[in-house]
Formats: C-alpha cells, sequence, structure tokens
C-alpha cells in the first residue's frame, strides 16, 4: 500500500477544511449562548464569523472571534436591563 502524500494546492484546500471545521466547533459556543440568551442573530453572525475566521488564519481568528461575539452577547443583555430600568446594582430600591 502506499503512502498518501498531499502537496501544493490540495494541501493548502485540506488545511483551510480542517482549521474551519475548528472554526465551526468553535463557534456553536457563541450559537448556543446567544439562542439562550434570546440573542440568536448575534450567535449565528458569531458562528460565521468563527467558520470564516478558521478557514482564513486557523485558530488566530476563531478563537478572538468567538470571545468577541460572546462579549457582544452579554453586553447586549446588560443594555436591555438598562433601558427597562430594572432594579438592579445601580437602581436597589427600583424607583
Amino acid at each position: 500500500m502506499e503512502p498518501i502524500r498531499v502537496e501544493g494546492f490540495e494541501a493548502v484546500l485540506l488545511f483551510g477544511a480542517i482549521t474551519g471545521a475548528v472554526g465551526f466547533v468553535l463557534g456553536l459556543i457563541p450559537l448556543g449562548f446567544g439562542y439562550f440568551r434570546g440573542r440568536t442573530k448575534i450567535g449565528v453572525l458569531g458562528i460565521i464569523a468563527s467558520t470564516l475566521g478558521g478557514v482564513v488564519a486557523g485558530l488566530f481568528l476563531s478563537v478572538p472571534a468567538v470571545v468577541i461575539f460572546m462579549w457582544l452577547i452579554i453586553r447586549k443583555d446588560k443594555s436591555r436591563a438598562a433601558e427597562t430600568d430594572e432594579p438592579g446594582p445601580d437602581n436597589p430600591t427600583g424607583l
């Protein structure tokens, strides 16, 4: 049996496919978090950005995309609570 050899353009495509799959798996984190927080659209954008970042530059773009979209989901929840004047640390009495 001959060993499998991957050279040139095939190697680039294989690397892009593997890192894209890793980016997709990492992108499931903001997708699930956004779904449970009611921010599905931001979660979907997070999985798209993480997958494309994985194809382009591997973990160097996938991980920051996950972190940024997780921050956006968390930040949006905090701003929604501030808009409705819900009781919180800044307004403990709820007045």
